[in-house]
């Protein structure tokens, strides 16, 4: 079932989309383009048609600005507000003619109209809000952005496609922060967290070089230069709408938001084929490269600087994510995790063992009893234990409400630990600690209970962690 999204009392328009960000995205990289389709009614040499033909396209272009505003999305309206800046800035030279008076009046008019509309839908008010009155919606991004330029400075190779949201929850997002997320409500964030920084050069050295490759119309008639010229600058400021508004939330993830910077993009082809320049390919390539790497490089570097104020550091490589506090650690442990007994949130767990227990701290994504290495604690969660066998089980060993297992199993386990802590809830839900117990009396391992909780004990982890012992 869709949700729906209200400001106030007053329902934002989705559109059908999963939420209202998303359908102002697709609005406002579509105004641009129907400004450069209603610029042709200047070109109509009757009177009547052409000023009906100005007439209807000034009240759609109205009506568009309008659907957008009831989406009440602070993002969307930037990007159409930054899309429309570019295409006046570049549209300057044909309002400064001297036949150009009308087109002047029009505009002004039009620019009015929106801004009344702009201020009847409520729209502005919503866009005032996080200008220093604390909205959680703001708040919470710059803290999540921040999260996310050291999630690509620490782990630059990526975390996957649509895991930069659990990632962060897990290793970035502040112990005591509740708030869940998918991704990283930035389109941009988003990708270069989740498919590495390497391939996010790429991407934005392609965008680059298509925007700067050199085009030229000298062969066109005055008229087709006009309109070819008019649809260009509609183009890139469509594409600028879309760039802006997916920079304030994760829109560019939706495939059909594709199609407005689709055919935008083939009319910057169509343009650079048409006026057949190649002469300018090395230096447009060169200016790619350079925009390109200093994206990157400042992505990279302002992640490197957030990192640095973060008492642990976070790398993850073959399998496992590894935990490395920044004063020198002493303890080292290798975690196999279960959700069952650390619940959905363990990277916050895990976190917090590695800092009140100064220990570098390895966990297993997927348990391996090969990568147990020589002096590290292990420790084993829930159901992970079926995974253990006598040799890993050999050095120091923790077991935390691990499920049940024949007595001779549980027994053959415990029967070859050097030094081994067993901790067991203390309501007995399918009978583990109970059999456990048995087993840890038997090979003389010594049993904590932990208090309060059954086979999950995530709740109770902060008061269980100095108890654990590490090496």
């Amino acid at each position: 079932m869709r949700m729906e999204y209200y400001f106030q009392d007053q329902l934002r328009w989705s559109f059908g989309f999963e939420n209202p960000n998303k359908a102002a995205a697709l609005i406002a990289s579509l105004l641009p383009l129907w400004w450069a389709l209603a610029q042709a009614a200047w070109a109509l040499r009757r009177g009547f048609i052409k000023w009906m033909a100005v007439a209807v396209g000034g009240a759609v272009l109205c009506a568009g600005w309008w659907l957008l505003f009831m989406t009440f999305s602070r993002g969307g309206i930037v990007g159409a507000a930054a899309g429309f800046l570019y295409v006046g800035w570049r549209s300057r030279a044909a309002l400064a003619g001297g036949g150009a008076w009308m087109r002047k009046w029009v505009a002004l008019l039009l620019v009015l109209l929106v801004a009344g509309l702009f201020g009847a839908s409520n729209a502005a008010l919503r866009s005032s809000q996080g200008l220093g009155t604390g909205d959680g919606s703001v708040t919470n991004r710059f803290e999540l952005w921040q999260g996310g330029l050291r999630m690509i400075a620490q782990i630059p190779q990526g975390v996957g496609t649509r895991n930069s949201g659990s990632a962060y929850m897990q290793w970035f997002q502040p112990l005591e922060s509740t708030p869940r997320y998918r991704t990283l409500v930035n389109s941009y964030l988003t990708f270069a967290a989740e498919q590495g920084i390497g391939v996010f050069a790429l991407a934005v050295f392609g965008v680059v070089l298509l925007w700067r490759w050199p085009t030229s119309s000298a062969s066109l008639t005055a008229s087709a230069k006009e309109q070819m010229e008019g649809l260009n600058i509609g183009a890139r400021g469509s594409l600028i709408a879309f760039a802006v508004a997916g920079f304030f939330s994760t829109t560019m993830e939706e495939p059909a938001l594709w199609l407005a910077p689709a055919f935008c993009g083939a009319v910057m082809v169509i343009g650079i084929w048409r006026s057949g320049i190649r002469f300018g390919l090395l230096l447009a390539a060169g200016r790619a490269l350079v925009a390109s790497a200093a994206i990157c490089a400042g992505m990279f570097a302002a992640g490197a600087i957030l990192s640095w104020r973060e008492p642990l550091m976070v790398r993850l490589h073959q399998g496992e994510v590894a935990l490395e506090p920044r004063f020198a650690a002493a303890r080292r442990c290798l975690v196999w995790v279960d959700e069952g007994v650390l619940g959905s949130d363990y990277g916050k767990l895990m976190r917090e063992l590695a800092l009140k227990q100064g220990a570098n701290v390895r966990v297993a994504l997927e348990p391996d009893p090969k990568a147990h290495r020589p002096g590290e604690t292990l420790i084993v969660t829930g159901d992970t234990v079926s995974r253990l066998d006598s040799a890993s089980a050999a050095g120091a060993l923790v077991l935390i409400a691990p499920s049940r297992l024949e007595e001779r199993q549980a027994a053959e386990i415990l029967r070859g630990v050097r030094k081994g802590m067993l901790f067991t809830p203390s309501f007995d839900e399918d009978g583990r600690s109970a059999a456990w117990n048995k087993a840890a009396a038997e090979a003389g391992v010594p049993v904590r209970v932990i208090d309060g909780v059954g086979s999950q004990v995530d709740s109770v982890w902060s008061e269980t962690v100095p108890k654990l012992g590490l090496n």
